[in-house]
């Protein structure tokens, strides 16, 4: 004689009820976990249940959270933005950057405007093309990108959860951005040594504290998170060196700046070598009453960490007087990468410094192209010229 038929995982038997008397009653079931035992769930519901459907109702909530928790929650007429923000969850658990959190929910913020109702049953490449499309009409080629990014992880748990055969996403025709990113400019070595001499001579720029910050990111390349976020228990005098071990973020719905002890990849826990000019600086610095006596090195007037939107836009109100406009901090950073270049140096040797997991990003990126070589000129006439 056949038995009775095992339940599927997520699904729950029949439910019960059972008057325990005073009104109160009890609601039961049998239910199938993910670890794939059958376990008996049970609420009682209050006092003034005359037949049970409180009770009743506050179980089926119980079974619903449960199969939430397993994944198993997930059918064609879930919310596709259900799936996102579940996804985003689990990166934030898995202790991705808080800053990409905060920027994937922004462009999910966005991206619900535009497709709020949309099931996964109605996820055809085609529909979601549309949708990354107006994206990038609405807010540009950067957030079209990232919703493609995050739309691909959070379908990706409709496949895990067997209700979509293939990710529809990975079916979207590839972003061709309309125009190529300008990005930051880098200098010359030439454009770089008289910054140092002008930044030095500027009352303006002593009086901002921005003379020693923009020494060291010509020293270093550092990304401005990772300056402005630095401690003088990272620089080593004897040695002269800096360790860079985390950066300064401000995190939505947190009041502030805060350091964080971790860096954008982990390549970015690094050791620069300091060259001669970084070492003075700091030195000196370290000596002076407040700025040496902080536990950052460069500290707001306040005392706490310095803000980089402040920051870039003190920058932005010299830049033009010192002879290099439309400069960023980050053109810092891709001059260390292009001298690097320049001087023979291999782009593992700019990866590492730069802290760049990938060397084709340091080479892709950072190393400036475009440039007139004359070492070609010259090879070609030691080599065919006749005269």
């Amino acid at each position: 004689m056949a038995g009775r038929p095992p339940l599927r995982i997520g699904q729950h038997g029949k439910i019960t009820r059972k008057n325990l008397g005073g009104g109160v009653w009890l609601a039961r079931c049998r239910y199938r976990d993910a670890d794939g035992v059958t376990r008996v769930v049970e609420r009682r519901g209050p006092a003034e249940d005359q037949y049970g459907k409180l009770a009743e109702d506050a179980l089926i909530d119980v079974v619903v959270q449960r199969r939430a928790t397993a994944g198993d929650d997930i059918n064609l007429d879930t919310k596709i933005m259900a799936l996102v923000d579940q996804h985003i969850d689990r990166l934030e658990e898995d202790g991705r950057a808080v800053r990409t959190i905060d920027t994937y929910r922004y462009c999910a913020k966005l991206l619900g405007k535009i497709m709020a109702g949309v099931r996964v049953g109605e996820a055809t490449p085609s529909r979601l093309d549309a949708v990354i499309r107006s994206m990038r009409r609405a807010h540009g080629d950067v957030l079209a990108v990232q919703s493609k990014t995050i739309l691909t992880g959070g379908l990706h748990l409709a496949v895990m959860a067997n209700v979509l055969a293939s990710n529809p996403v990975r079916d979207v025709s590839p972003h061709r951005a309309k125009a190529q990113p300008k990005g930051a400019t880098a200098l010359t070595a030439d454009q770089l040594r008289e910054l140092l001499a002008k930044l030095r001579a500027s009352e303006v720029c002593q009086r901002n504290d921005l003379v020693d910050p923009i020494t060291l990111f010509i020293a270093t390349g550092l990304r401005i998170s990772e300056l402005l976020g630095l401690e003088w228990t990272n620089y080593n005098e004897t040695d002269g060196t800096l360790t860079i071990t985390g950066k300064v973020i401000r995190a939505a719905g947190k009041r502030g700046l805060m350091r964080i002890d971790e860096t954008k990849t982990a390549a970015g826990r690094r050791t620069l070598p300091l060259p001669s000019f970084a070492v003075t600086v700091l030195t000196a610095r370290r000596s002076l009453p407040y700025l040496g006596q902080q536990s950052m090195v460069f500290p707001s007037t306040a005392g706490t960490w310095r803000d980089p939107d402040n920051f870039r836009a003190r920058w932005a109100e010299v830049r033009d007087d010192l002879g290099v406009p439309g400069s960023t901090t980050h053109s810092f950073r891709k001059s260390i990468a292009t001298l690097i270049d320049d001087e023979g140096l291999s782009a593992r040797i700019g990866a590492d410094h730069l802290g760049h997991t990938r060397i084709s990003m340091t080479q892709d990126k950072y190393m400036a192209r475009g440039r007139v070589h004359t070492a070609v000129a010259d090879m070609l006439d030691r080599a065919i010229n006749d005269e």
